[in-house]
């Protein structure tokens, strides 16, 4: 790099934060859709059948034939093809405890005895949580699950969008011409260079008034402020600033302030 002519590519660490960002809003776009079209419903199956080990063992010691083994552990019926509860908590396809009620509760003297512990070796069986989720989920918490899931792709998209968008800019400076946030200016355009916020140690951005708009030169996204590269953003800067003669808002340098 020369001061007749500086480029400044997207740094590395730039595209990192924007990994970060991305994986995390993918994440949670992954972990809502799960949620929509399987946790929720396992959830109710869980906790419509914890209900059911406690309405049957309550009862259990109240009658003298135990017929439990005759209905199935949860009441369900068909909702547009699903299996739901009281017309609102929709349960997996799979869900076989709206067919049959399972061995654990058909033993009366287990029941009689303990329900939790019937409920603690089917859940060991199913291979559920042994303690359910406080309440049921309902059709509208899965919608809601569905929107948030969606409204997380949009904005991966959109962090996609300006990745794809920042890989192609660069900052740089050729001769008179300036290019910055895909825009070129001639150096003599500029009416003023806002430096209060340029610098390593700060966030590496200044702002330069082009014909009435401000125009933003990022020095943490282009060039970066490594030594051990030549802190480009640096060379870029301190080569424009060889060329402008106008008004400039409190250039700052970080002091040592030791001792």
């Amino acid at each position: 790099m020369t001061n007749s002519s500086i480029t400044c590519y997207p740094t590395r660490d730039t595209f990192v934060r924007f990994g970060i960002v991305l994986l995390a809003f993918l994440g949670f776009g992954l972990y809502f859709f799960y949620d929509g079209s399987v946790g929720y419903r396992k959830a109710n199956e869980v906790y419509f059948s914890y209900q059911a080990f406690a309405r049957l063992g309550a009862e259990a010691g109240k009658v003298a034939v135990w017929d439990a083994a005759a209905r199935p552990l949860i009441a369900a019926e068909q909702v547009d093809g699903e299996w739901m509860v009281e017309g609102k908590y929709p349960l997996p396809a799979e869900c076989a405890a709206v067919r049959a009620t399972p061995p654990e509760a058909a033993d009366a003297a287990a029941m009689r005895k303990s329900w939790a512990d019937c409920w603690t070796a089917y859940t060991a069986r199913m291979r559920f949580p042994v303690k359910p989720a406080e309440h049921a989920f309902d059709t509208a918490a899965i919608r809601e699950q569905w929107l948030a899931g969606g409204v997380c792709m949009v904005i991966s998209v959109i962090i996609v969008y300006f990745m794809l968008r920042t890989r192609r800019r660069v900052m740089a400076l050729e001769g008179e011409l300036v290019t910055a946030a895909g825009q070129q200016f001639r150096v003599q355009e500029i009416s003023r260079l806002d430096l209060r916020q340029w610098g390593k140690g700060y966030k590496g951005v200044a702002y330069a008034v082009v014909n009435g708009r401000k125009v933003r030169l990022d020095g943490m996204t282009y060039g970066g402020f490594d030594p051990a590269q030549g802190q480009p953003a640096e060379l870029f800067m301190q080569a424009l600033l060889s060329r402008y003669q106008g008004e400039i808002l409190e250039y700052e340098q970080k002091k040592d302030t030791a001792g």
